[in-house]
């Protein structure tokens, strides 16, 4: 009994271990965390969830951007903005209690990579994700790294 016990717990370990190292699946977690505002193909819902397809790509090509994905995703949002003359004074939550870093950068690497086509996303990395959360922040400082960001979304 104590030997099959040991088997189990073997098998188990090894079983957490293959989970633990595939990756996490984008779309999916797209679908489950952020589908319900943003819609189906990230098209936004207008007033209450901004588009980020054709929106937040732009972002990906600076430092300050980038700093803003991650932190937006980690801390949510609040205060209003205009994306495309359509005003938003909708809270985005904050995910980071919800999903890991490994998570989080599987779900920005979908958006960027599947709606926004952004080709260089070796920035975009749960080590990425990790230093920005452990840098912490808070949703108003999020707005604040949003208003500094180059005009136009």
């Amino acid at each position: 009994m104590v030997r099959r016990v040991f088997v189990f717990l073997g098998l188990l370990a090894a079983c957490s271990a293959t989970l633990a190292q595939v990756p996490a699946d984008g779309a999916a977690l797209f679908v489950a965390h952020c589908q319900a505002c943003h819609q189906p193909g990230a098209v936004g819902a207008p007033g209450i969830a901004p588009p980020l397809v054709g929106n937040i790509g732009r972002h990906a090509v600076n430092e300050e951007g980038r700093r803003y994905l991650l932190h937006v995703a980690l801390t949510g949002m609040v205060g209003s903005i205009t994306v495309d003359g359509v005003r938003y004074t909708g809270n985005m939550p904050s995910f980071a209690a919800t999903l890991s870093d490994a998570e989080l950068a599987a779900v920005l690497r979908h958006v960027l990579g599947s709606y926004e086509k952004v080709a260089d996303l070796a920035w975009l990395t749960p080590e990425q994700l990790a230093a920005a959360r452990q840098a912490g922040g808070s949703p108003n400082e999020t707005h604040k790294i949003r208003g500094r960001l180059p005009a136009g979304g």
